[in-house]
């Protein structure tokens, strides 16, 4: 499957964002730090979106909120219901270049709004260039399928490396080394788990985490139900208590994105889902007790290992598809790309 093809050369891709980063990123940071820019936001359209949510947060989080970052979905900007400020940098995230509302956006930015714009893509020649003051392509993603994996993950890379260059984090080159290796080890350990993981038994899924892992968790929402279309939920992990745990039986799996500020908090949640009859696994950066376990050994204390939180649930959406019969190479209703 190509889905699945795509998925599994995830390490490789992340390996090629670090050893070419700086030629990568230079003519970026050369404007950002040119600009020097009153806010930085980000937008994007469905996996895109989630992009622009999950950098927006890491953006806050590392710069302390000096230079502070929001993120919009593409028609937000496009059709005037979100007004980024005129001194402020807008980032559109597409893997095509093409999404309409992200282009849209970004033109209404430049020419009605005065902004200054950038644009993040995998492709060449791409219409979200020809509206950014700078682009950035990461062309060596030559990503065939409808549903996007490897160039969420390595937008999400290259954008999380910039945001440490320009915060003069001491952490860049240690980061860079670090995420490739990290995710060879999670996608590994997700494959052999899930290999053995009864999916039949599964008819409810949950996603639970904060902020850069919350929007980790929406990505899960739009992997599993694009591939497999399957009842999916995200929540933040606390306010899932509050309502929505009515739902859990003995078919939800609940897959919990903890962060080491609230990861005491989210163990006893884990403890009141499994008490319910539900299926618990633990992403995150240290194992819980009594729980099954994907543990990513992420030291930098920074969230930063929030995109490699995806692929477990990529391969949940694969293996959940085959499970219904369906094939993930071709997800009902879609195109590879969203022109209007």
């Amino acid at each position: 499957m190509l889905t699945v093809k795509e998925i599994n050369e995830q390490p490789e891709k992340l390996r090629m964002v670090s050893e070419n980063y700086f030629e990568l990123a230079k003519n970026a940071y050369d404007f950002l730090q040119k600009t020097k820019p009153s806010e930085i936001d980000f937008v994007g359209c469905g996996t895109s979106y989630n992009l622009a949510m999950g950098l927006a947060y890491q953006f806050n989080r590392l710069s302390d909120e000096t230079i502070p970052a929001h993120f919009f979905s593409g028609s937000e900007v496009a059709f005037g219901l979100r007004r980024p400020k005129k001194n402020g940098i807008l980032i559109g995230l597409s893997r095509s270049g093409e999404s309409t509302e992200t282009i849209l956006a970004l033109k209404r930015a430049r020419e009605t709004l005065g902004m200054k714009t950038m644009g993040i893509t995998c492709e060449k020649n791409s219409a979200l260039t020809r509206v950014s003051d700078v682009s950035v392509i990461l062309d060596f993603v030559d990503e065939k399928s409808v549903v996007m994996t490897q160039s969420f993950t390595t937008m999400a890379f290259f954008m999380s490396s910039l945001i440490r260059q320009l915060m003069n984090s001491k952490s860049l080159e240690d980061y860079l080394k670090t995420i490739p290796h990290l995710s060879q080890k999670i996608l590994n350990d997700a494959n052999e788990f899930f290999n053995a993981f009864e999916f039949s038994k599964i008819q409810h899924f949950v996603f639970l985490g904060y902020d850069e892992y919350f929007a980790s968790s929406l990505e899960g929402v739009t992997k599993v139900t694009e591939t497999s279309l399957s009842e999916v939920e995200a929540y933040q992990s606390l306010e899932y208590r509050h309502g929505p745990k009515s739902k859990v039986s003995e078919k939800s799996l609940i897959c919990l994105l903890a962060n080491e500020i609230l990861y005491e908090e989210e163990r006893k949640m884990a403890q009141e889902i499994k008490a319910l009859g539900g299926k618990v696994i633990n992403i995150s950066t240290k194992k819980m007790e009594k729980m099954d376990n994907l543990v990513i050994s992420y030291e930098f204390n920074d969230f930063g290992d929030w995109f490699l939180r995806t692929i477990p649930l990529q391969i949940i959406g694969v293996k959940k598809a085959v499970d219904k019969g369906l094939d993930p190479d071709k997800p009902k209703n879609l195109t590879r790309v969203v022109k209007l």
